[in-house]
């Protein structure tokens, strides 16, 4: 049995490259799925259903995610209550206060 395709993580320099680039930059899959913190599996089952961000294909194999429009899936995802008091508590912790919603 073969073994799943597992990308090599970026490292933080790498992703801090990557949230620098332009609105119109083209990122491939794997560094989509980075940027937004999901696994290229996941990302590619969220392409295969019609969900996820907007993607761009080159040719009948590239697959390309502009970075503008992974910003807008990005900011389109609420943030559920767990990760909400996981954040709050990570600032806590670091010994700031969490904003208040209201």
């Amino acid at each position: 049995m073969a073994n799943p395709y597992v990308p090599k993580q970026p490292t933080p320099e790498q992703l801090a490259e990557l949230h620098a680039l332009p609105d119109e930059a083209l990122a491939t899959a794997q560094e989509a799925a980075a940027f937004l913190r999901l696994t290229y599996g996941t990302l590619a089952w969220y392409r295969c259903q019609g969900g996820g961000p907007k993607f761009t294909r080159i040719g009948p194999k590239l697959i390309r995610y502009r970075m503008g429009d992974l910003r807008d899936y990005a900011k389109g995802q609420p943030m559920g209550d767990g990760m909400k008091r996981c954040a709050q508590a990570a600032l806590v912790a670091r010994g700031l206060s969490p904003k208040s919603e209201g």
